[in-house]
């Protein structure tokens, strides 16, 4: 895989798949501190009210934020093109119940499994930037949710997700300046996934959008933005956790807060 070459759903399914173990090891053991201390809670945030709700969780991968979502009280079902971390979230499940289904899925043909309006919310954590089709995959939520549903996603915010990208850090290895560049050079590009806090390492594909392109997918689809959100550690998680002083300076993560409005506008 190389930058700016297109990808499709059986790239997304093979290299997710080849890193399924170093994944659930990477989230489930805390390494993955963004997650479990800055987007993570600030999706699930922005996700509530939850209890009661049927929620379809979009890209769920291990399956960790469908079961956040179910701990409060939501109906979920979690989707995933990559049958080897759907692997890892059912014997969560099987060892733990939560009600949870999964199922081995395209984002981007999810209606043809669900009658149209089934469900209350539909949710996608640090996963939408992954599928082969955002555009596809974008309409298919908006036709699964019901009017007046919502649906309320995290991506790498885009305005520090560059193609250019370098921190400078002082003489005790503190990080101080991020330098960015190239920000308007979006379209498909590789993740390495290398940093040192991963048993092993692997490239997956992902789209990379500016700010006016995201607007864009979500008004082509039908959704009206309800809210945006920048998350960022407090300063007592900064002092406990150094590790997170990099995305107090800077936004890492953008999650946005989507309705489908009704015939009736409400």
């Amino acid at each position: 895989m190389n930058r700016g070459e297109p990808f499709s759903d059986s790239d997304v399914r093979a290299a997710w798949n080849q890193g399924a173990q170093a994944w659930e090891e990477f989230v489930e053991s805390g390494a993955d501190f963004y997650r479990h201390a800055v987007h993570g809670p600030a999706l699930l945030a922005a996700c509530e009210p939850l209890r009661g709700l049927a929620v379809l969780d979009l890209g769920c991968g291990q399956g960790f934020f469908s079961r956040e979502l179910a701990r409060r009280g939501a109906r979920v079902v979690g989707i995933d093109i990559a049958e080897q971390l759907l692997a890892y979230a059912r014997r969560r499940e099987e060892h733990t119940p939560l009600g949870i289904t999964y199922h081995v899925m395209s984002a981007a043909t999810m209606s043809q499994h669900w009658q149209l309006g089934s469900f209350d919310l539909v949710t996608a954590c640090m996963a939408l930037q992954d599928v082969a089709d955002v555009a596809a995959s974008l309409r298919n939520a908006f036709a699964v949710l019901r009017a007046g549903g919502r649906m309320v996603f995290s991506v790498p915010h885009p305005c520090t997700d560059t193609p250019v990208r370098q921190w400078e850090t002082n003489d005790a290895g503190e990080k101080t300046v991020l330098k960015v560049d190239r920000y308007f050079e979006s379209g498909p590009a590789v993740c390495h996934w290398n940093m040192p806090r991963l048993r092993s390492h692997w490239d997956t594909p992902y789209w990379r959008y500016t700010l006016t392109e995201w607007s864009s997918l979500l008004a082509e689809a039908g959704f009206l933005i309800r809210r945006l959100y920048e998350p960022r550690p407090s300063a007592e998680q900064v002092q406990r956790q150094p590790q997170l002083r990099d995305c107090d300076k800077l936004p890492y993560f953008l999650i946005v807060d989507l309705i489908k409005l009704g015939q009736s506008g409400t």
